[in-house]
């Protein structure tokens, strides 16, 4: 399917004269100073550690899970995305295909380097990988979405809307830690090394996003609008088990008293709200495309929100039976 519409414009290296972090090889290492912190201090779970040494080896075991979901997000989503493109039934314009190529092997990479850090973690911290965290939840929530649909065309679709949705987002995430200077500084490198192309791919991926939209039909934007709503919830949504596991880590207290504490402060309008804090860049992207107008974002928070209160009633029912 062939179009004679303009591609819109996006960032390449080339502008500003900067090489992919691929090829300097930049592996920064945490040092392990008593005063290195690995993740922003949370406010809701703070006021429960014993001690300052329980709080950081709190924010390690957060920053592996972060680090552990970028490695699935670059292998799982973004990678598989790029790949997908070729599948779809829409001629990109050669160059904009190729850019996205190229995009590919820093993806590799930005696994690679947190492949590094994490591991460093673990071994230090003795921390154990979760089970949650071998396919984090995200992940198998869109996993489920892509398996339950029937039309190949659609299971395409989802897997490289999918990776629109990540590169709305990732890069901000990463800034944030970048500049935070209550983190290490090797946290800091690592997350601005990263954040530097993200801010590259994101452009590409938002770019893609758009141009496709104006291919879609009718039918096509009511479904992709699905697709966006679902994966933008399953991205941005806190993980209440990998944070409950997060705290029996790092305190030693036993998993189910972990649970029971971190089902009571996460609410469902709790998660909530700190999902429409992590995906407003997405949300403000899709509300741009236009898509909102097919799926209202809010409908969608509500119908989340019922289900999250089903959940986590479920599960405290069950830490008391």
């Amino acid at each position: 399917m062939s179009s004679e519409r303009p591609y819109p414009q996006y960032s390449t290296y080339a502008e500003g004269g900067r090489s992919p972090s691929l090829l300097s090889q930049e592996y920064p290492r945490p040092t392990f100073q008593p005063d290195e912190n690995y993740y922003p201090k949370n406010p809701l779970v703070e006021p429960s550690f014993c001690s300052r040494e329980e709080s950081r080896k709190f924010g390690a075991a957060s920053f592996c899970g972060f680090l552990e979901d970028t490695v699935e997000v670059e292998h799982c989503l973004v990678i598989p995305a790029i790949a997908a493109i070729r599948r779809l039934p829409y001629d990109i314009p050669p160059t904009a295909e190729q850019d996205l190529y190229k995009s590919a092997t820093d993806e590799g990479f930005h696994a690679e380097q947190s492949q590094q850090f994490l591991t460093d973690l673990r071994s230090h911290f003795g921390l154990v990988r979760s089970e949650e965290d071998r396919t984090p939840l995200f992940l198998r929530r869109l996993q489920n979405q892509r398996s339950l649909e029937p039309n190949p065309f659609y299971r395409d679709l989802i897997t490289v809307l999918n990776g629109v949705v990540t590169e709305t987002r990732i890069s901000i995430e990463l800034s944030r830690f970048a500049v935070d200077k209550s983190l290490g500084e090797s946290v800091r490198r690592v997350c601005r090394s990263h954040a530097e192309d993200e801010s590259i791919h994101a452009s590409q991926f938002k770019a893609l996003g758009q141009w496709l939209w104006g291919e879609f039909d009718e039918d096509t934007k009511i479904a992709a609008a699905g697709f966006y709503t679902a994966s933008t919830i399953a991205r941005s949504l806190p993980d209440v088990e990998r944070l409950a596991y997060c705290f029996h880590a790092s305190t030693g207290r036993p998993l189910r008293e972990c649970q029971s504490l971190i089902y009571s402060i996460y609410t469902a309008d709790v998660l909530i709200d700190r999902l429409i804090v992590e995906s407003q860049p997405t949300v403000t992207f899709l509300q741009y495309l236009g898509a909102d107008k097919y799926i209202p974002f809010s409908v969608a928070l509500e119908e989340e929100r019922r289900r999250l209160n089903s959940e986590l009633t479920s599960r405290r029912n069950a830490l008391e039976a």
